[in-house]
């Protein structure tokens, strides 16, 4: 990956030089604010703007640029973010504010913006839901989100010489010195660490099914951890070895490998497991070990239970919740945080069609033991993700015995059902078992996201969710789902998390099993989060990196 352009920011106004930009974007919530700045050289642009508030009532109310000599590169743009302090606003309206006005200058050709927030922030008391205290980190964020080429993007270009990144520097311009240089500094580090986990997660996520096979999300990945110190990285290939551990994710994946006559395409379509460990450099300073479980359906033709229509389009994104889990694997390493240890495993298949496909009817093995019973081949996610839970399940009891009191929790992360966006439009959702709920594990992403613009719902589990997989004859244990698509099932998006706790063997950690037996596990559904939810034409939408911003603001230290 390319580097980040580089990032400056400046106490107050006056210590931004004109040298240093070639366009200034002013965010504010009222003209008004803008207005108000205090500082030479924006005086005589405020002096500037005039004459067109004079004769446009609606001036400065949307994303404009104006001519103005007194700033670097003469290119004023103003970016309105309207209110932060009524009943729905958030610390998103700083983000959405200073892209669009980042994307305007580099329309009008600027590469080395500089961004000022003109105004104070609302407190704490003056909101409800509303969290502006990661505000510089989100700004931060959204201006390099605006300066990222996508993978398959720099690819393309690198044959015609056009530039791989869209920005040089940004300039970030905190008014009358409301955050202390300390503070300005730890935000540059968390966002550049963030941004660049980030990108991992979406370059991977934009490429195609061709593109992005396991075998090559799992070299992605390979290379961009090499060298971060404290990561680790051991990749899972050998069919007999996926077979014996992961038996549910192995059956998925078998139409993917059969056939003899396309034994050399094959083999780049055959699933992988892919293992990253991140080891804190401060290993006293430990507060948590988390164990972060990742779907990784390069493509998902729904197996033999084919989706219809159009509902296969966009199912090479389907492996973002692996994505997002590697990109926040390399992020914590960048930042070298010490607060957490961190295990990972990401599960990589195309769910494909063929004559060895995985059949409705048929009763797998799970690693716990646990015989499912297969109902809908394209329910393949929570297939993929169960028996790597029950590794991280057997290693935590492993580790518990051996003395180590540490803290320890599971979480998933998958776009895993179509019925979370039903319920919640383009948000993320978390489900959580007693153990999580009673801890806070869930609150905890939930009050992360809301800091860094990426919100999550908590939805919780009931005894509908349990009672809908449990098996009512002796041929099996469980069933993996019922036969029809989660937008068409009540509760789609929670039950699935009792499906992998019952086929996992978490439900021997649950709250009846007492303190030392239990084990916190978290599922977060990002299908709805992790894509903006605009469809360009009849192009894919842009994909978000969630979660992890969200997670960073939830498992590294303040």
């Amino acid at each position: 990956m390319p580097g980040l352009p580089q990032i400056r920011v400046h106490a107050n106004l006056s210590d931004l030089s004109p040298d240093s930009h070639d366009a200034l974007v002013v965010v504010y919530s009222e003209f008004a604010d803008f207005c108000s700045l205090q500082s030479a050289g924006i005086s005589r642009a405020i002096e500037a703007v005039q004459p067109f508030a004079k004769v446009d009532k609606e001036f400065g109310k949307s994303v404009v640029l104006v001519p103005a000599a007194a700033v670097g590169g003469g290119r004023l743009i103003l970016s309105p973010m309207g209110s932060l302090a009524d009943d729905t606003d958030d610390v998103r309206k700083i983000g959405d504010a200073v892209k669009a006005g980042v994307l305007r200058a580099t329309e009008a050709g600027a590469r080395r913006p500089a961004i000022c927030v003109a105004q104070g922030l609302p407190s704490a008391d003056e909101v409800a839901d509303a969290d502006y205290s990661r505000w510089v980190e989100v700004a931060l964020l959204a201006a390099l989100d605006a300066s990222y080429v996508t993978l398959v993007v720099r690819e393309h270009r690198q044959s015609t010489g056009a530039a791989l990144e869209k920005l040089e520097s940004i300039d970030l311009v905190v008014v009358d010195g409301a955050v202390s240089a300390g503070d300005l500094d730890r935000a540059v580090q968390r966002a550049s660490a963030i941004e660049t986990g980030r990108r991992l997660a979406v370059d991977m996520g934009y490429g195609d099914a061709q593109r992005m096979t396991p075998y090559n999300c799992a070299a992605t990945i390979r290379d961009a951890v090499k060298g971060v110190a404290g990561v680790t990285y051991e990749e899972i290939k050998d069919l007999d070895v996926i077979k014996r551990e992961y038996p549910l994710l192995y059956n998925s994946a078998r139409a993917s490998f059969s056939g003899k006559s396309h034994a050399m395409f094959c083999v780049f379509t055959w699933p992988c497991v892919v293992k990253l460990e991140y080891r804190s450099p401060a290993p006293a300073e430990v507060k948590e070990h988390l164990y972060l479980v990742g779907k990784g359906v390069t493509y998902d033709t729904g197996g033999i239970t084919i989706k219809i229509g159009a509902a296969m389009r966009g199912m090479s994104r389907d492996k973002l919740g692996a994505c997002g889990v590697a990109g926040f694997v390399l992020a914590t390493g960048l930042i070298q945080e010490h607060s957490v240890d961190l295990s990972c495993i990401l599960a990589f298949e195309r769910n494909s069609i063929g004559p060895n496909a995985l059949l409705p009817d048929e009763v797998v093995v799970s690693r716990a033991g646990v015989r499912v019973l297969i109902n809908d081949t394209d329910a393949e996610g929570r297939l993929v993700m169960t028996d790597p839970v029950a590794e991280c399940r057997e290693r935590i009891v492993a580790a518990r015995a051996q003395g180590d009191s540490k803290p320890a929790a599971i979480y998933t992360a998958a776009t895993l059902t179509g019925h979370v966006i039903r319920a919640y439009g383009w948000y993320g959702a978390t489900v959580a078992n007693g153990p999580a709920r009673k801890g806070g594990f869930d609150r905890r992403l939930a009050v992360s996201g809301l800091a860094y613009g990426d919100p999550f719902e908590n939805s919780i589990m009931r005894r509908e969710d349990y009672s809908l997989v449990a098996s009512k004859t002796d041929r099996e244990d469980v069933y993996q789902s019922n036969a029809h698509p989660s937008t068409q099932t009540d509760r789609g998006h929670q039950y699935p998390a009792a499906f992998i706790i019952r086929a996992s063997g978490l439900d021997k950690h649950s709250l009846g099993a007492g303190l030392e037996a239990a084990i916190p596990f978290v599922h977060v559904d990002i299908a709805g989060s992790a894509e903006d939810g605009v469809e360009p034409g009849l192009g894919l939408c842009a994909i978000t990196g969630s979660p992890v911003a969200t997670f960073a603001g939830a498992f590294w230290s303040k």
